[in-house]
């Protein structure tokens, strides 16, 4: 049959459809899945990240990238069995011989004083959350291991607590030896509140000191000292100690007046209240002109932890503990052994005074 060529031109063509493109996977899908597989490599095939950076084509940084948002996004979790600190024979035997309710022990093996404050510093972190009251006012001291822990605490849900200074503050020195400053970092850290002490330390005279004491600016905060229900307290060093990298409350005294506290058997103090090797409290008239809560107000507080670390406070540690103020010791394992051969030597030895340590009779 022919068509006319005005049928012809009736003829519509039917166009061919085109093939569909192969699917793609969603970037999200695409991504997550990368993430994923990066993850099992490194962590279950234990690939190293340069392996596995030839096997999608990046570089080493972008692997170590990639395993860090894992982790953020939840893909990867890391499980850390929990800790026994403060549960080894070591720990327990030092604690029973010292007195203490517990002594909790940061395993690190450091010579460096500032990192082996540290490391006391961050094994407080941990511990604090157990020792912590649920509500009610903590007392901070000063000092370089406190302001270290400060920023290492981690925020407490359901906690009400107030964070109180335990003295006054330097003007120079560091953030760390400013009271005030330790208190709000903690306070920030733990999501709490924090009492402000806007005052010197240590004073010119000893009856100006004892005029602020009772002036009302700042009774609101030392009125809260014999009303603590928890105290978290460093220890600073003998006045002989010397090459530590950061300033302590005894470093920044005169040196003729260290000379002096060195001469009436200082090894340490706590809240610049000075103590030698047997525990007991040296008066001095430079503690006469320092603004901290009183010895009687700490021995009253029902929980006092001290937290301290370094080899050369081994012997600050242990008239610290003799003062019967501390209940609680976090330190490093170096102190914490030295601590505990000054005492195991006390059976052959007798102390002879100063930070020099035991001498045989």
């Amino acid at each position: 049959m022919h068509h006319t060529s005005a049928e012809t031109q009736d003829l519509v063509p039917i166009p061919r459809s085109r093939p569909s493109p192969p699917p793609r996977p969603s970037q999200p899908d695409e991504q997550y899945e990368l993430l994923r597989w990066v993850a099992e490599l490194y962590y279950l095939q234990q690939q190293g990240q340069a392996d596995i950076a030839n096997l999608i084509g990046a570089s080493v940084s972008k692997v170590s990238r990639l395993l860090a948002e894992a982790r953020r996004q939840g893909i990867v979790t890391i499980h850390v069995a929990a800790s026994r600190v403060g549960e080894s024979p070591f720990e327990r035997e030092l604690a029973e011989r010292l007195g203490l309710q517990a002594v909790y022990v940061a395993p690190a093996r450091v010579a460096d004083a500032s990192v082996a404050s540290r490391a006391a510093a961050l094994m407080a972190a941990r511990m604090l959350p157990r020792l912590l009251p649920m509500q009610g006012l903590v007392g901070l001291s000063g000092g370089y291991t406190v302001a270290q822990l400060a920023h290492s605490l981690e925020p407490l849900p359901g906690v009400d607590l107030t964070l109180v200074p335990l003295q006054g503050n330097w003007v120079e020195g560091g953030v760390h030896v400013h009271n005030d400053q330790v208190c709000r970092d903690a306070a920030h850290s733990l999501q709490a509140r924090a009492l402000s002490l806007p005052a010197p330390m240590v004073f010119d005279r000893a009856d100006t000191r004892d005029a602020l004491l009772r002036d009302r600016s700042i009774r609101p905060v030392t009125s809260r000292w014999s009303e603590l229900d928890m105290a978290v307290v460093g220890v600073g060093p003998a006045p002989s100690v010397q090459g530590v990298d950061y300033l302590s409350v005894m470093g920044q005294l005169p040196d003729e007046v260290r000379s002096d506290l060195q001469e009436h058997g200082v090894v340490g103090d706590l809240c610049a209240h000075m103590f030698d090797a047997a525990g007991h409290f040296v008066e001095h008239e430079v503690s006469r002109r320092t603004l901290s809560i009183s010895i009687d107000e700490l021995r009253r507080v029902p929980r006092v932890v001290a937290v301290a670390g370094g080899l050369s406070k081994a012997i600050s540690l242990l008239g610290a503990v003799r003062t019967g103020i501390p209940k609680v010791l976090i330190t490093d394992q170096l102190a914490a052994e030295s601590l505990s051969s000054l005492v195991n030597g006390e059976s052959n030895n007798h102390y002879a005074g100063g930070a020099e340590g035991f001498q045989r009779s």
